[in-house]
C-alpha cells in the first residue's frame, strides 16, 4: 500500500483515526469480515487481521463487508484515484462500468497502453485486477444503493448491471450471506418520499426522485464550494444557493435534473436526480465526487503544504478547502476560453448566452421553479456555429469553433489527459494560462499549477512577495504533488483578504 506499512494502519485503526478512513481496509481472519479504520466494533487483536487498500481487493481475498461500518459507504480510495494518471482513468471507466461490455484488453486500447502493464498497475496500486474490481464494485454499489437510496430492489439489479433481480439476489446473498431485502431491513431504512415538493421549494425530493447519500473524507468545506460555484453558476444551465448546488444534465442519452444538498449530520452529500437520467446514478455518483473533489485526503495534501512558511496560514485558515471539479471536459473547456482575461461575471453572461442560443430546453415539468431552462450544447451544437453573435470578439468566437469541432471527434473527450492537452495546446487562442487550468479543474490533475494567473500571482505577492510567474514557479516546486491545491489556497487567500481578481471562470 504505498506509504502505508502494516504497523502505521495498526496505529491507525486502534486510534479509530478518521483521516484514514478510506485508505485501508481491516480483514478480520476470525471473522472473514472486513471494516474500515473508523468502524466502532472492538479492536481485534495484532496477528489476526490483514490490511488491504481498497475494498474490492479485500473482498477479492473472501471477506464480506462490515455491516456496521459498510465499507462500500466510504469516500474513495486515493491510492486509486490520484498516484498514476492512466490508473486514474482507469478506475473511473470500470466504475462506470465499462467492463460490463467490454474486455480488459479493449479498455486497456482505450487507456492507450497494453493489458498487461493495466493488470500491474492494477494490482499494484489497488491489490486487485481490473475483473475483480469491476465484480466486488458492482457488489458494493448494489448494496449502497439498497442502503442509500430510495430505488426498489429491481431498479437497483438494473442499475448495478446484474441483468436480471434473480442473479442480483442470487450474488448478494452469496457475497454477504443474506438476500438484500434482509439487510435492507436490518438498516435504517432510506427516505421516502411520499409527498409532492412543495411548489415554493423545488430543490427538496420530490416523490418520484431518486436520492443518494455520498459521504465525503472529513474535513468537507461544502460552504467554500458552494460559494465558489454559486460565483460562476452559468443561467439557465445552473442554480446555485446556500445549501444547494443544482444543474440540468445529459447523460447516456437521457436529460434529467440534479440537486447536491451537503448534509448536516455528516461530511457529504445528498444527491438528487430527477428525470430520465436518473438510470444513470452510477456515472453521475462519480462525477460527483470529482465535481465537488469528495474523495481528496485533505489531511496529507494540508500537512504537507503548511510546512511552507507562506502558504501555513492560509491552510490554517481554510480547513477543508477542496479543489472544485467539473461536470465534463467539453463543457469545462468552453467555460475556460469563455473566461479567458475578462472577469467572472463577464464569463457567466457568455456562457449564458451560449447555453440559450444552442443548449437544448428541458421540459418544463422537470425544471419547474428552478430558473433552469436548458442543458449544455454538445460538440456537435456548436461545431460550425456563428459564435460570434453571442458578443465575442472574432478570434474568441473562432478558438471556441475550433474546440467544439476537436471535440466532436469520436474519442477525444476521453483522450488521456496529457494527449488530450497536446492537441489542444495547437490550436491558436489556446494558451499556457487555458491549458493549465483546464488540467486543474477540467482533467482534476493535482499538481496542475497556473502559474500566470493574476489572481494567484497577486496573492502569492501579498503573502511572500513573490511577483513574477517565475518566481512563483520555482518556489511552487516545495508544494508537489498538490500545487492545484496551493493554487486553490491562494484564491482562497485573495478572497478572505477582498484582494480578488476575478480571473478565473
Amino acid at each position: 500500500m504505498d506509504t502505508l506499512t502494516d504497523d502505521l494502519c495498526y496505529q491507525a485503526l486502534k486510534t479509530r483515526d478518521a483521516r484514514f478512513d478510506g485508505r485501508f481496509y481491516t480483514a478480520v481472519l476470525t471473522t472473514g469480515i472486513f471494516c474500515r479504520p473508523i468502524c466502532p466494533a472492538v479492536t481485534p487483536k495484532r496477528g489476526n487481521v490483514r490490511f488491504y487498500p481498497s475494498a474490492e481487493a479485500a473482498m477479492a481475498n473472501g471477506f464480506r463487508p462490515c455491516l456496521r461500518c459498510r465499507p462500500e459507504a466510504a469516500p474513495g480510495s486515493p491510492a486509486a484515484a490520484g498516484v498514476h494518471a492512466t490508473l486514474a482513468r482507469a478506475v473511473r471507466l470500470v466504475e462506470e462500468g465499462t467492463l460490463d461490455t467490454n474486455s480488459v484488453s479493449d479498455l486497456a486500447e482505450r487507456l492507450g497502453i497494453t493489458d498487461r502493464y493495466l493488470r500491474q498497475l492494477y494490482k499494484r496500486h489497488t491489490g486487485v485486477t481490473p475483473q475483480q474490481h469491476a465484480q466486488a464494485r458492482r457488489l458494493l454499489r448494489a448494496r449502497q444503493l439498497i442502503v442509500d437510496s430510495n430505488l426498489s430492489m429491481t431498479e437497483i439489479a438494473d442499475i448495478a448491471g446484474f441483468g436480471s433481480l434473480r442473479r442480483f439476489n442470487h450474488s448478494l446473498k452469496e457475497a454477504y450471506g443474506d438476500a438484500p431485502t434482509v439487510y435492507r431491513r436490518g438498516l435504517k431504512q432510506p427516505t421516502r418520499n411520499t409527498t409532492r415538493r412543495a411548489p415554493n421549494d423545488p430543490f427538496q425530493p420530490a416523490r418520484d426522485d431518486l436520492v443518494l447519500v455520498l459521504q465525503a473524507r472529513p474535513p468537507f468545506d461544502s460552504k467554500a464550494l458552494l460559494a465558489f460555484f454559486r460565483a460562476r453558476a452559468i443561467p439557465g444551465l445552473e442554480a446555485v444557493g446556500d445549501n444547494y448546488y443544482a444543474r440540468a444534465l445529459y447523460i447516456q442519452g437521457q436529460s434529467g435534473l440534479m440537486i447536491c444538498r451537503p448534509r448536516a449530520d455528516q461530511p457529504g452529500l445528498q444527491v438528487i436526480l430527477r428525470g430520465p437520467a436518473r438510470q444513470a446514478i452510477l456515472e453521475v455518483s462519480g462525477r460527483v465526487r470529482r465535481l465537488f473533489d469528495l474523495d481528496a485526503d485533505l489531511p496529507t495534501i494540508a500537512d504537507h503544504l503548511s510546512q511552507d512558511p507562506l502558504l501555513h496560514p492560509v491552510v490554517t485558515q481554510h480547513p477543508g478547502l477542496r479543489v472544485p471539479g467539473c461536470w465534463h471536459r467539453f463543457e469545462f473547456a468552453i467555460r475556460a476560453v469563455l473566461g479567458q482575461q475578462i472577469s467572472i461575471a463577464a464569463a457567466r453572461t457568455l456562457a449564458g448566452r451560449l447555453v440559450a442560443c444552442y443548449g437544448t430546453p428541458l421540459p418544463e415539468d422537470l425544471v419547474d421553479g428552478t430558473g433552469i431552462t436548458h442543458r449544455f450544447p454538445e460538440p456537435e451544437d456548436l461545431a460550425g456555429q456563428p459564435l460570434n453573435t453571442l458578443g465575442l470578439p472574432h478570434q474568441r468566437a473562432e478558438t471556441l469553433a475550433r474546440v467544439a469541432t476537436l471535440f466532436a471527434e469520436p474519442g477525444f473527450a476521453d483522450l488521456n489527459g496529457s494527449t488530450l492537452l497536446e492537441q489542444l495546446a495547437t490550436l491558436r487562442g489556446i494558451g499556457p494560462w487555458t491549458l493549465s487550468y483546464l488540467a486543474l479543474r477540467g482533467l482534476g490533475d493535482p499538481d496542475a499549477f497556473p502559474a500566470s494567473d493574476l489572481g494567484i500571482l497577486k496573492a502569492a505577492s501579498q503573502l511572500g512577495g513573490l511577483t513574477t510567474p517565475k518566481a512563483l514557479i520555482r518556489h511552487a516546486e516545495c508544494w508537489r504533488p498538490w500545487r492545484a491545491y496551493a493554487a486553490q489556497y491562494l484564491w482562497a487567500a485573495l478572497a478572505t483578504h477582498s484582494l480578488r481578481q476575478e480571473t478565473t471562470p
